[in-house]
């Protein structure tokens, strides 16, 4: 009985521990501005106040197809993925209103397949996944040790700015998924009211709302297609399905995919970040930051991000 008292004393006191730590470790930012077990997601909220031009919102298409350090290589522009698997609209919504209070941003992505996803069907392991990252952000933040102790000018917290590099190649055999075969998928109810929301949101903070379709062989089809075309229309919002430019993108399915043409792999992010920067470009709202002092940080993140690159 002593040895099962004395195992849950340690087990607490090391939870304890884990938690203070975890206090510790968490961006400056999120310490100032929320309850620090709220934030493990949110890595938005390390980069310096009102430096970020765009976010990149939604689930895993947006981490995996959107690099912002291709975009800011090539064009000196501040793009941030605030994204995570299965993330459902709810969630969506609520990253958005934390991140504009730190950030102002110009444009927002927003991941059209949210709009689909029902998120009482999200699976047990996303859920038990977010759930270590709310009670334990040391399994996210357990690098920010290097941190204590520096200015953020001295350390860069994500050089990839929220995408994650995957390298890996799956081989898939591509086929026609966006061909009109007079099928409609609807869009939940309650998904649509947030939808509105979200676009509420970025009109009361001037922000340009883009709805955006990343490459996908599994999770898009011609009927999601049909459905967000239409819903953008009526809500007069601006709609890019890159599925429908896969030839003008020039994507190769059976060396451009980490996992049987689901999401896209490095080779195939860098074709998507080029064509999006190009895209910021031609909108004239957003200047190369490139040479600006205040931005030194971003010129030191790209030369991580550039030396990961260079040995892949």
């Amino acid at each position: 009985m002593k040895n099962v008292i004395k195992s849950i004393l340690f087990t607490i006191l090391l939870l304890g521990i884990l938690e203070l730590v975890a206090y510790l470790l968490l961006p400056q930012e999120s310490i100032k501005k929320y309850v620090f077990k709220n934030v493990a997601i949110y890595d938005i909220l390390h980069e310096q106040p009102d430096t970020i031009d765009v976010i990149a919102l939604g689930d895993s298409l947006i981490y995996s197809s959107i690099s912002p350090m291709e975009i800011w290589n090539q064009y000196g522009y501040t793009v941030f993925d605030c994204a995570k698997a299965a993330e459902s609209i709810f969630e969506t919504r609520k990253s958005l209103e934390i991140a504009i209070k730190h950030e102002h941003p110009k444009i927002v992505f927003f991941e059209a397949n949210v709009l689909f996803r029902d998120p009482n069907k999200k699976q047990w392991y996303f859920k038990l996944k977010n759930k270590i990252l709310h009670y334990f952000p040391i399994t996210r933040y357990h690098n920010n040790w290097k941190k204590i102790g520096m200015s953020k000018d001295e350390y860069v917290h994500d050089a990839d700015k929220g995408y994650i590099y995957i390298t890996r190649e799956e081989k898939y055999t591509p086929r026609d998924n966006m061909k009109n075969i007079h099928k409609v998928k609807k869009i939940p109810p309650d998904n649509l009211k947030e939808f509105e929301k979200i676009i509420q949101l970025c009109n009361n903070n001037n922000i340009k709302l883009v709805l955006i379709s990343n490459p996908s062989q599994i999770s898009w089809r011609y009927s999601k297609h049909y459905t967000a075309e239409r819903v953008a229309k009526r809500l007069n919002v601006e709609f890019i399905d890159l599925n429908m430019k896969l030839e003008e993108l020039g994507i190769d399915w059976t060396h451009e995919t980490k996992d049987d043409g689901d999401h896209l792999n490095h080779s195939g992010a860098k074709k998507v970040s080029a064509y999006l920067g190009k895209y910021l470009q031609e909108t004239n709202q957003l200047v190369d930051k490139r040479n600006d002092p205040k931005y030194r940080s971003w010129n030191k993140a790209s030369k991580i991000y550039n030396n990961h690159s260079d040995n892949h």
